[in-house]
């Protein structure tokens, strides 16, 4: 892609999330407050910080929707059927998980911050407007945080979020992680265009949501060397990939393991990876 091309598009990315605009009609904010809805606090890595590591399984899901009538078609096994997916989290609440959000995550690592008893995070990839449509009102429902990872360049694409839904799950009380710009396969790219879509794409979220953001996924869980350093340049504390695991550690605090929920997951399998059952592959989608 031209460079001058992806020097537009990103400027159309940071003037859409800045804008104005309402987005689409979930439950009213006071629902739900999670730990984002207050006061942002700036965040930084304590000097000397000892290798500290916590088991938090970190659920990945993609899409929420009826396959058959999505309009942005997924791979199939990204997608999670509504019902199911309500079942999946009714099921963790009734079994005494509590969801919790990355600046809880950072503060047990870093801080040896009390985490709640079974702890588990959600996190949704890709930025489908499925995340205000289907998945936050159950998050609402049962009293749940999770981390959406979005495409800053999908803004004005149909079937994606849109700046101001992004906002509204700010402002319900989520965590806004940072996929990309344009959701392609870091390694492959030179110096400049991963800047942009690392670097750039968090100040693309920033200057909408109005603070600073700590966390990133790699779009199809590749990374290298030089992708995980341009992720630290960026000021990214929380990275995940796409490897299965369930331990959180400041060893590798920016390739964080997580668990693939596929659509051939049940609630039995979900509960059966939180437990510490063996967990899927990651998906290549990311």
């Amino acid at each position: 892609m031209p460079r001058l091309h992806v020097q537009l598009l990103a400027a159309a990315c940071a003037v859409a999330l800045a804008g104005c605009g309402s987005g689409s009609s979930t439950a009213p904010p006071q629902a739900h407050r999670g730990p984002q809805a207050r006061p942002f606090q700036p965040l930084s890595v304590p000097a000397g910080a000892p290798t500290h590591s916590v088991r938090v399984p970190i659920l990945t899901y993609h899409r929420v929707h009826v396959w058959a009538t999505e309009l942005t078609k997924s791979v199939p096994d990204l997608t999670v059927e509504p019902q199911e997916f309500a079942a999946q989290m009714a099921a963790l609440a009734r079994a005494g998980y509590h969801t919790v959000s990355q600046r809880q995550l950072f503060e047990a690592l870093y801080r040896g911050a009390a985490l709640p008893p079974k702890p588990v995070l959600i996190s949704v990839d890709d930025g489908y407007e499925d995340d205000v449509t289907q998945i936050l009102p159950v998050l609402q429902r049962e009293h749940m945080v999770a981390t959406f990872y979005v495409v800053t360049g999908r803004f004005h694409e149909p079937g994606f979020l849109t700046a101001a839904q992004v906002r509204e799950l700010d402002a319900a009380g989520m965590d806004v992680g940072d996929h990309t710009r344009h959701h392609v396969a870091l390694p492959a790219l030179g110096s400049a265009l991963l800047e942009s879509e690392v670097a750039g794409s968090r100040r693309d979220l920033e200057s909408g949501l109005g603070h600073p953001v700590y966390w990133f996924a790699y779009p199809f869980g590749e990374l290298d060397a030089a992708t995980v350093a341009a992720v630290r340049r960026a000021g990214y504390l929380l990275a995940a990939t796409t490897r299965s695991g369930t331990v959180e550690s400041t060893a590798a605090p920016l390739e964080m393991p997580r668990i693939h929920v596929g659509r051939a997951a049940t609630v039995a399998g979900v509960l059966g990876f939180v437990a510490g059952a063996s967990a899927p592959a990651g998906a290549t989608a990311g």
